[in-house]
């Protein structure tokens, strides 16, 4: 069997409640990593993703490629969202649970590893993962939350060739037809573009998943290299 965890980039944005009311309908989890910026411009849709009991990850303040910035820069867009992070959980009047990193694209960077593991960061527990690409990859030796099953679902955009139904025929490959029993750190975001391509994405990806007999769980956090 298949255990999925659910992670979305990119909060909040508008259609940032109608996705944390959806998967509080269905008793999932997930993750949510936010953009420091958008935070600070509005907080509210964020605070009630915290009131539903979702964690709030950090997933830079501007959301930049951070290979192509010096080292100092980066930590600046690490520290800056972690404030605003943290200047929402004040206001929500809730203890933050964990303090958790995504790159923005997928852009790692093994300079900021040390960095993240010495500021208490922590990652989604991917113990149970064999996925070729995310072991490949060596996500399992970073300590950053990655993930073994992108959506692609933020290409969806006018002129591009992607279309929802490739996604779902994505799942069905990576969740249909591989049935080794292992776990998924599946990506999808929350982005209002996507919403006007396809409304309700998100509902359509986590059916489909559930769908191929996967079963979402709670995610649990590891310490890197613990």
């Amino acid at each position: 069997m298949i255990k999925a965890i659910l992670t979305i980039d990119d909060i909040p944005q508008n259609n940032t409640r109608a996705i944390v009311d959806y998967l509080v309908s269905k008793s999932i989890k997930a993750v949510l990593f936010a953009i420091g910026d958008a935070l600070d411009r509005n907080p509210e849709n964020a605070l009630y993703a915290i009131s539903k009991g979702f964690v709030i990850g950090n997933h830079t303040y501007t959301h930049p490629m951070l290979s192509k910035m010096s080292y100092e820069e980066a930590v600046e867009e690490v520290e800056k969202c972690e404030k605003a992070i943290e200047n929402v959980y004040a206001k929500a009047g809730v203890q933050r649970p964990v303090k958790l990193f995504r790159f923005p694209y997928l852009d790692s960077r093994k300079d900021l590893n040390q960095y993240l593991l010495d500021h208490g960061f922590k990652k989604v527990d991917d113990s149970d993962i064999i996925n070729d690409w995310y072991i490949s990859s060596g996500w399992k030796e970073e300590d950053h939350v990655s993930v073994s099953f992108d959506c692609e679902e933020y290409l969806l955009r006018p002129g591009n060739d992607k279309t929802f139904q490739s996604i779902l025929d994505s799942i069905d490959d990576a969740f249909g037809k591989d049935k080794r029993d292992q776990t998924h750190i599946i990506l999808t975001h929350s982005h209002d573009e996507t919403e006007e391509m396809e409304s309700e994405y998100y509902r359509k990806i986590v059916e489909r998943v559930e769908y191929n007999g996967a079963v979402f769980i709670d995610p649990t956090f590891i310490v890197p290299g613990a």
